[in-house]
């Protein structure tokens, strides 16, 4: 079976965006074991979280690996690894990452063919989707716009659509010239000023 993944955020001691993460950790669950009652296989971050010594101060990335019968947590200090170039690479076919797995082969191998970009922009069938590590938006008349078909939709990708900050639509690989900058954000690396010109994509 499964073992899946939260990667939160956490500030001068503080969780951040936690109702989000229970939100995906909920659905998770509810796919993967439909047959159980809800309080068999459903935890709540808040109790995990309270029961830990939490760093502090700084920023720390807290990942949590759980499945039914288990849960791990580790604290990392975050160093920020700026990714200003991307290369796309097309998924194998058939490929299907809705849930936030712990195990990603797939995605790591993907990730050795950027070549000189930082990181990766996956396509699917020719539709743009996310980036290695996190979700994208991409910039025209001063709107932004995120992929309506994400490999994942992660817990920022979902909060900043419900928010109105990003507008989902469906972005073929051979559009990306129509729009002039991108960003990329996820639990850790959230929607901030950080830009990069189109033009970092590289097509080929």
């Amino acid at each position: 079976m499964h073992q899946f993944l939260e990667t939160i955020c956490i500030k001068d001691g503080h969780p951040l965006h936690l109702d989000w993460h229970q939100r995906r950790v909920d659905a998770t669950l509810k796919y993967f074991y439909p047959g159980a009652a809800h309080d068999e296989v459903s935890f709540q971050l808040t109790d995990i979280l309270s029961s830990c010594a939490i760093p502090a101060i700084g920023i720390y990335r807290c990942r949590i690996v759980y499945d039914i019968n288990s849960i791990s947590v580790e604290f990392f200090p975050y160093e920020f690894r700026p990714i200003k170039s991307l290369r796309l690479i097309k998924a194998p076919a058939g490929y299907d990452y809705r849930y936030k797995y712990a195990v990603r082969k797939i995605i790591d191998e993907l990730f050795t063919q950027r070549k000189d970009a930082d990181d990766i922009l996956i396509t699917r069938d020719g539709w743009i989707t996310d980036t290695s590590i996190a979700n994208i938006a991409l910039r025209k008349d001063d709107r932004w716009y995120t992929p309506s078909m994400p490999l994942l939709a992660g817990t920022t990708w979902k909060r900043l659509v419900a928010a109105g900050v990003l507008i989902p639509r469906p972005i073929h690989h051979s559009d990306i010239n129509r729009y002039d900058a991108f960003k990329i954000f996820n639990a850790m690396n959230d929607w901030g000023d950080s830009e990069n010109s189109i033009s970092s994509i590289r097509i080929q």
